[in-house]
């Protein structure tokens, strides 16, 4: 039914000749290339001077992928699942990956073979007028018909499509790590949230404390004026002083009901969820240190780092595709169909007809639009090796902070528990001699307020040694490694 192709072999090698000739012609009348001025190029772990603040921390293994497990507790173990598998913010990270994935698909499309199919079939009436003689042309109406497959395929000589691909696979990589990020960001974040309700707990039962012993001395206020001991203008404090503890002990419920709704929203759940939670129970915290090999893989250990470079890496593929734009686009056609007027013989095979050969683009000029392409190209690689610049310094400083803050609080707790002892013997001599007419009300109310901030400072303090471990666990990327996502057979340039 098809019968010969209408096009001879010698004409079909002919056309390739004229086709590889024009091309030659072509380039040597191409748009010149700039040359590339872009110069930045990413810090190194090397580069970073952090041996000195870091070197002295107990040696520690990087944190595990569930590193809040270890802390027994298992009411947070409960509320961090929920966070992960309900997070609006993971599920909002989650579809952005997959949006930078189909977008890998788009590009590596480009490399892919093309074919297309048309079926068409109509009525047609020829104007009797229209350049025939009118005993040559069809009478009335008559009935068409087409069946044609296009092939094209662009073998992308320069690189455009490819290097289109590179970066559209990199910013899917950074997509996927990115939602990492936030999942590190949540589990922290929600730690913080519960370590917090942990101390506000312990704020709690000093303030609870500090309404008892204020009751007990207003009490005891109350009857020495009776006995003409002491003035009503004392009296009167003391029952101002309860009533600012009674204060004191609302604004840290409020503050705890206020904990529990953040931390009910991190898991992705109404605030009556928080209604429920108990006191949390952490396991005996146990003093930590620093991997040995900070210095130089927490380049690789932290998930924003990794996504930083994953998009320096991206922004040097749109520079290459952005030079691959000054060369002429060429696309091999074939076109092959059957055409006839009248249905009848259309799969006759004189209806068949095609074609097939280069087409070829050459950017002469554009006003300067090929130019400003790759300006803004190599514009957005110094941009992003900035990025990851500064995320890397900041990744340093935020282990550096952490682990300071770690080093000096141990100090601060211990000076925090001698001063809460001595204002507590302070009390006690203080109210006996108030007791015995030895001092005044005011006095006592002076080494109250000493006694109340001891408690609380120690208080906050022990309870908050754990938010400085979560925090050197976030400066340290939580468990995440992206040699151990290498070593599945995942790479920037496999997907």
């Amino acid at each position: 039914m098809w019968g010969a192709t209408s096009f001879q072999r010698c004409g079909f090698a002919a056309s390739l000749r004229l086709g590889a000739m024009v091309t030659v012609a072509l380039l040597a009348a191409c748009v010149r290339v700039p040359p590339a001025s872009t110069t930045a190029a990413i810090r190194t772990a090397t580069d970073v001077q952090a041996e000195q603040s870091l070197r002295n921390a107990a040696a520690a293994e990087w944190p595990d992928d569930n590193w809040w497990s270890t802390w027994g507790d298992a009411q947070l173990d409960t509320l961090i699942s929920d966070a992960i598998s309900g997070s609006p913010d993971l599920a909002a990270a989650a579809a952005r990956f997959r949006r930078a994935e189909a977008a890998v698909q788009v590009s590596g499309a480009a490399n892919q073979p093309t074919l297309d199919v048309e079926v068409g079939a109509n009525l047609a009436k020829q104007s009797y007028n229209n350049g025939f003689p009118k005993e040559f042309a069809p009478k009335g109406w008559n009935d068409n018909g087409q069946i044609a497959a296009s092939l094209g395929y662009d073998p992308d000589i320069w690189g455009r499509n490819r290097a289109a691909l590179a970066a559209a696979t990199s910013e899917a990589r950074a997509a996927e790590l990115d939602a990492r990020q936030v999942r590190l960001l949540l589990t922290t974040g929600l730690a913080m949230a519960y370590v917090d309700l942990d101390r506000l707990h312990a704020e709690r039962d000093v303030r609870a404390a500090s309404l008892v012993q204020r009751d007990a001395l207003r009490g005891l206020v109350a009857a020495r004026v009776s006995g003409g001991l002491d003035t009503r203008g004392s009296l009167r404090l003391a029952e101002a002083e309860l009533a600012t503890a009674r204060a004191g002990l609302a604004a840290t419920d409020e503050a705890m009901a206020l904990r529990r709704n953040q931390i009910s929203a991190l898991a992705g759940a109404g605030p009556d969820r928080g209604m429920v939670l108990v006191r949390p129970k952490l396991s005996v915290r146990t003093a930590g240190g620093l991997p040995a090999s900070v210095t130089t893989e927490l380049v690789v250990r932290r998930p924003d780092v990794v996504a930083a470079l994953a998009r320096v890496r991206a922004a040097s593929s749109r520079i290459a595709q952005a030079r691959a734009e000054f060369y002429p686009a060429i696309r091999l056609t074939a076109l092959v169909g059957l055409q006839s007027v009248g249905l009848g013989s259309l799969i006759e095979a004189d209806s068949t007809y095609g074609k097939v050969g280069p087409a070829i683009s050459l950017p002469l000029f554009r006003g300067g639009a090929l130019r400003g392409n790759l300006r803004g190209a190599e514009a957005g690689y110094d941009e992003a090796v900035a990025d990851y610049d500064r995320t890397v310094i900041a990744a340093y400083q935020q282990v550096a902070d952490a682990l300071t803050s770690r080093r000096l609080q141990a100090d601060r707790l211990a000076s925090s528990r001698l001063a809460q002892t001595a204002a507590a013997e302070a009390l006690a001599i203080a109210r006996l001699r108030y007791e015995g007419g030895l001092s005044t009300y005011f006095d006592v109310l002076t080494v109250e307020d000493r006694w109340l901030q001891a408690q609380l400072a120690a208080a906050s303090l022990s309870a908050s040694a754990r938010g400085l471990d979560v925090a050197l666990i976030r400066a340290l990327g939580g468990g995440f490694n992206a040699l151990d996502q290498d070593n599945t057979g995942e790479s920037d340039d496999d997907r």
